[in-house]
């Protein structure tokens, strides 16, 4: 009599425990085809990572067929400035150019941002930005992150709104 009402105990527990919601592990549609445009490299000095850049174009995702070239950044640079004028992007060592090109603008991301929860690859140690670039005629537009003393790291995309 006990171990029905232990097997029946059991049985309630597990029962009441199920989950209803069948979507839980559904895709993310705009998750995904971030991914599918999302580039990571890393600037390195003897294995150590000095530098760490990962971007996202998103043009293809806004479905814009002209326009300036527009990428969601995430920084990470090693002994970065505190100060937010001189690090992440604005650090003084540091570049980036689309194509050979300075960026039209360079605004700063809350972490907490719709922008940022959609988007792969956010962590905590990361500067986030929207970084706009005129826009180009190239077939590829070549991303590139340097600093003179460690290199530098090139990220391709082939050109969304040439297609």
């Amino acid at each position: 009599m006990l171990r029905k009402l232990l097997m029946a105990a059991a049985f309630l527990l597990l029962a009441g425990c199920s989950c209803k919601n069948t979507n839980f592990f559904a895709p993310d549609k705009y998750y995904a085809e971030a991914l599918r445009y999302t580039q990571k490299g890393d600037i390195a000095i003897s294995l150590e990572n000095k530098a760490l850049i990962v971007a996202t174009y998103l043009n293809p995702l806004k479905k814009r067929t002209k326009g300036d070239e527009e990428f969601f950044v995430r920084v990470y640079i090693d002994n970065d400035f505190d100060d937010p004028q001189k690090s992440g992007l604005f650090h003084p060592g540091y570049t980036l150019t689309l194509n050979g090109k300075k960026p039209l603008s360079i605004k700063a991301v809350d972490k907490n941002s719709e922008l940022a929860k959609s988007m792969p690859a956010v962590l905590p140690w990361y500067k986030l930005y929207v970084v706009r670039f005129a826009h180009t005629e190239a077939k590829t537009l070549r991303l590139e992150f340097a600093n003179a003393k460690y290199g530098k790291v090139v990220l391709t995309y082939p050109n969304f709104l040439l297609d």
